[in-house]
């Protein structure tokens, strides 16, 4: 029998040891050429009230996103009225159709129980990324668990996640939703941290506070309107999250060469203190883009679906999009 030289055995095995981390390393070491997304998630944000806390200056990091991109506040949820599409405005339907890129005729949540839903035949939009790319590094950050435990819970398989960093942080029952700012806080700060210490090629992060000052669960005070000063507050303090994450995004040590997409959407509006139903103050939501291919200080006056977020990630990532899916948020089509 032959001697078998050791050296090409070692130069093997340390080849495959380093082909998953270069899949997803800094800069372009990833499989997307340095592509990769970020999606701000802030439920329960009125169009109407962010377009007034960006312009009297009270979102100052949303604000810079927009200029930088595109943004509308002419953007829709709750589906297609009186049509199989129509879904209530509230958050069990409006993240799935967000994650997934469907309404409820496909997904099948109809409310916050997620009873007989159909994710596993319409799943997570980062489920379709690991399909494509099974070494691309995914992380997505929630303190409403319902997020992980249905819709990321529906899209895994045995043996084949579809995150690789999951954080979840989940209300103390005993306060009633009231610890969300906290919530809020905590998770931003566990955010920057994987930041700076992993390279995710795709990230969604989500704020739940906005929407309980729109409940007034922080204060009695508190409800869905753009003259709010609690729900106003509530926003102006997310977006001082957005800010701590975008800066801990450049300080990247090769920040110069990725090309992020950012992007942010709302899960539904609301009324008084409550959301559910198909007024224009429940259904009018907002979106942005801002980097990759998004169109720098546009304003999109169309109608534009919540069904737009999972195929601008996709395009962005230049992954196959269904043929019969809505087009990209402000991205050109190919």
């Amino acid at each position: 029998m032959p001697a078998i030289h050791p050296l090409p055995i070692v130069i093997l095995a340390l080849t495959m040891l380093a082909s998953p981390g270069s899949a997803h390393g800094p800069g372009k070491d990833n499989d997307f050429g340095g592509r990769r997304v970020l999606v701000f998630g802030i439920d329960g944000c009125r169009s109407d009230a962010l377009k007034k806390a960006v312009e009297d200056g009270r979102a100052p990091n949303l604000s810079s996103l927009i200029t930088a991109g595109s943004v509308t506040w002419n953007a829709y949820a709750g589906g297609e009225p009186g049509a199989a599409m129509q879904q209530a405005t509230s958050s069990g339907p409006g993240w799935t159709t967000v994650l997934t890129g469907v309404w409820r005729d496909l997904h099948g949540v109809a409310d916050n129980r997620f009873r007989l839903h159909r994710i596993a035949q319409h799943p997570h939009v980062f489920r379709r990324i690991k399909d494509a790319r099974p070494t691309a590094y995914l992380a997505s950050f929630c303190d409403w668990p319902e997020i992980h435990q249905h819709i990321v819970g529906a899209s895994e398989r045995a043996g084949q996640p579809c995150l690789d960093c999951k954080e979840t942080l989940v209300p103390d029952p005993a306060r009633k939703g009231t610890d969300y700012a906290e919530m809020d806080a905590k998770l931003t700060a566990i955010a920057v941290e994987k930041i700076g210490s992993t390279n995710p090629d795709a990230m969604f992060m989500y704020f739940g506070n906005v929407d309980e000052a729109g409940h007034g669960v922080a204060h009695p005070g508190g409800r869905f309107s753009p003259t709010n000063e609690h729900y106003l507050s509530a926003l102006t303090q997310v977006d001082k999250h957005v800010g701590e994450i975008l800066a801990a995004l450049r300080a990247r040590p090769r920040f110069a060469e990725e090309d992020w997409l950012i992007l942010g959407v709302t899960d539904h509006g609301g009324i008084v203190k409550s959301h559910g139903g198909q007024s224009p103050e429940e259904r009018a939501i907002w979106m942005l883009a801002s980097g990759g291919r998004a169109p720098r200080g546009k304003v999109i006056e169309a109608a534009t679906p919540q069904t737009a977020i999972t195929p601008a990630i996709l395009r962005h990532l230049d992954l196959p999009i269904p043929a019969e899916w809505t087009q990209p948020f402000a991205l050109p089509a190919k």
